[in-house]
């Protein structure tokens, strides 16, 4: 995050942090708390939405067919390769602008229209070139139909990033926790009635065209100064919009290969059941993004943005961010990799058993891309996409260039190891650019620690794991004991080499979240 939301208390920190906090307190308090308590919110709705998620999906997997999760997966990919309106980066473009007045709001709201459109056209037009390539009647049709809804999400996005950047983060959080539940409903009769991956299809454009009528009620009525504004287009500064937005759109361009590459080489050289194997690790590896990264990401940038030209608090800030994932995303990967097949089994079912094997190979993805979304939004929000596009075209190149021998070598296991060589190279990149920002950034302090701690309680846990699962004890019990074991002795190997720095930050985040005095 930016201003001092997440950094400590003025008690935690040195003698020469301490009176630079202390002086500007009075400054700090009101956006610090409306960072951290609009992040409580967000972190409140994201964990609804994932455990609710969570169990719909966990139906909808026993249920469904690994092909119809391969079907959907793949189509996915071919649509984030379509798909205009993220390319452009309208949408830092416009929160990263000091106004939203009618001209701004106009420009935005066209381009991002026009984006949604123009991606629609260009999915027809593509849609008889993967018919010749041989690819199956039904990625096509899942892709014709994720386009469509893409059009619905051009036009919710406009009311979204107008919320976002007013930091009213409470009223998009409602919104998205009754829409989510809701969408599943016809996906689940879908689902018992043999629809098939028309299930998740359905919930994705449900989904959508719920948040498109709900958040832009809500903007209407939060925001009224600038609904009553007679929007008008301006070519300048929409021409303002596109060059700012042009290195988050090329980094975006080279991200969709970053992060579903894989799953285009799995579904094209493997097959498509076997990508519904692969699709199901991702998901998980995914929890730590999820719980973690989104929302530090989405609190981050605004906080990032609105101090952006104070780079004693940005540091103090980037380094509470580097914090909170190493305390909460490390280990619960560190879980993830020692209770995989556990896992899976409680979850899915014996006729997902694959998936284990993927998922160890992929949960370095689970620690490593809260840091690198941290890093991006940092890099953004001051000005500096550049960076972003330069991390993520290293990691495009890599990615292509390791995981596809690697996937015809050893075939799914190969496309999860090359994901791993792709973010170990992205963090390497990403915090030499982080240093160049934060010259007074200590990473040493940030990642020394909590590496050995992983390294000790992998250790540990590989050790008695083995003597854990000879016990014969039921699965579920089996499973707490391993992943509670795991992150239990990590956190405690954090907490007794630094008892004071871990309780003064938890403490100051835990005041901000009291403080009475917030908007």
């Amino acid at each position: 995050m930016k201003n001092n939301p997440l950094a400590p208390p003025t008690a935690s920190l040195p003698p020469s942090d301490a009176a630079t906090a202390q002086s500007d307190s009075a400054n700090d308090a009101p956006l610090a708390v409306r960072i951290v308590r609009g992040g409580t919110t967000v972190a409140l709705t994201s964990y609804f939405l994932f455990g609710f998620g969570f169990l719909a999906n966990l139906i909808l997997t026993r249920v469904l067919t690994p092909a119809d999760f391969g079907i959907f997966a793949l189509a996915t990919f071919f649509f984030a390769l379509i798909n205009l309106r993220p390319k452009l980066g309208l949408d830092q473009a416009f929160a990263q602008h000091p106004q939203s007045d009618a001209r701004a709001s106009g420009s935005f709201a066209l381009l991002n229209l026009s984006a949604g459109i123009a991606s629609f056209l260009i999915t027809l037009a593509a849609a008889p070139i993967l018919t010749l390539l041989h690819y199956e009647t039904p990625i096509i049709i899942a892709l014709l139909v994720l386009s469509a809804v893409g059009i619905s999400d051009s036009i919710m996005g406009i009311a979204w990033v107008q919320l976002d950047k007013a930091l009213l983060f409470t009223r998009v959080n409602i919104i998205t926790a009754i829409a989510f539940p809701l969408s599943y409903l016809p996906a689940f009769y879908l689902a018992f009635n043999g629809g098939g991956y028309w299930a998740l299809l359905a919930q994705n454009a449900v989904y959508a065209l719920l948040l498109l009528g709900g958040l832009w009620l809500t903007a209407r009525r939060a925001l009224p100064e600038i609904w009553r504004a007679r929007w008008t287009f301006s070519r300048t500064l929409a021409r303002q919009f596109l060059r700012f937005g042009a290195f988050v759109g090329i980094a975006t361009i080279f991200a969709t290969l970053v992060y579903q590459f894989d799953n285009f080489l799995v579904g094209t050289f493997v097959g498509i059941d076997t990508l519904g194997y692969y699709d199901r690790a991702y998901r998980i590896a995914q929890w730590s993004s999820i719980l973690i990264g989104s929302v530090l990401t989405r609190t981050a940038f605004y906080a990032y943005s609105r101090l952006q030209n104070d780079l004693a608090r940005l540091t103090k800030t980037a380094r509470m961010s580097l914090w909170i994932v190493t305390m909460f995303a490390a280990p619960l990967a560190l879980a993830i990799f020692i209770s995989a097949d556990e896992l899976v089994l409680f979850l899915f079912g014996a006729k997902w058993l694959p998936t284990a094997t993927y998922l160890r190979f992929l949960v370095i993805y689970s620690v490593l891309r809260p840091l690198l979304d941290d890093a991006n939004s940092l890099f953004i929000a001051v000005g500096h996409p550049r960076r972003t596009m330069l991390v993520t075209i290293a990691q495009a190149i890599v990615i292509v260039l390791t995981a596809t021998p690697l996937t015809l070598r050893w075939n799914a296991i190969g496309a999860a190891i090359g994901v791993g060589i792709t973010f170990v190279v992205g963090l390497i990149v990403t915090y030499y650019f982080v240093r160049r920002t934060l010259p007074d950034l200590d990473l040493r302090e940030a990642f020394l620690l909590p590496g050995i701690a992983a390294i000790i309680t992998l250790a540990a846990a590989w050790l008695a794991a083995p003597w854990l699962r000879a016990r014969a004890l039921p699965l579920f019990i089996t499973l707490a004991l391993e992943s509670g074991g795991v992150i239990l002795l990590y956190l405690t190997l954090v907490y007794a080499a630094r008892p004071r720095a871990t309780r003064e930050r938890a403490a100051y985040v835990w005041n901000l979240l009291r403080h009475r005095s917030a908007t």
